[in-house]
C-alpha cells in the first residue's frame, strides 16, 4: 500500500514557512516553525513541463523544526514541507520527532 503525503495549509513570511496545519484541520495538527534547517528544489514525477519556474515538474522543499502550538512544552519535531505545484499547494512529505 502506497501512502500519500499529508496535505497541509502553510503560511509563509519572507519566502519561508512560519506555520502549518494538516488538512482537514484537526485540533492537534497546528504547528509553529521554529527554524528552517534546509531548503532545496527537487524534481517531481509530474510528467508535463511547467510554465512556472518552480511548480509542476519541480518542487520547492523545506526541512523545518516545528512545535505543536497547543503543547509548546513538548520538544519540537522535524518536518519536510513540499510546495508541489506553485504557491498554495503543499504537502507534508516526511515527519520525524
Amino acid at each position: 500500500m502506497v501512502r500519500s503525503p499529508s496535505p497541509v495549509q502553510v503560511r509563509c513570511a519572507d519566502g519561508d514557512p512560519v506555520e502549518f496545519h494538516r488538512r482537514p484541520n484537526r485540533r492537534d495538527s497546528h504547528y509553529l516553525v521554529e527554524e528552517v534547517r534546509e531548503r532545496w528544489i527537487e524534481e517531481s514525477r509530474w510528467p508535463f513541463l511547467s510554465a512556472m519556474p518552480v511548480g509542476g515538474d519541480r518542487c520547492r522543499c523545506w526541512r523545518v523544526l516545528a512545535r505543536r502550538s497547543d503543547e509548546p512544552h513538548l520538544p519540537p519535531g522535524e518536518f519536510v514541507l513540499r510546495m508541489r505545484s506553485g504557491p498554495g499547494v503543499w504537502d507534508l512529505r516526511w515527519a520525524g520527532v
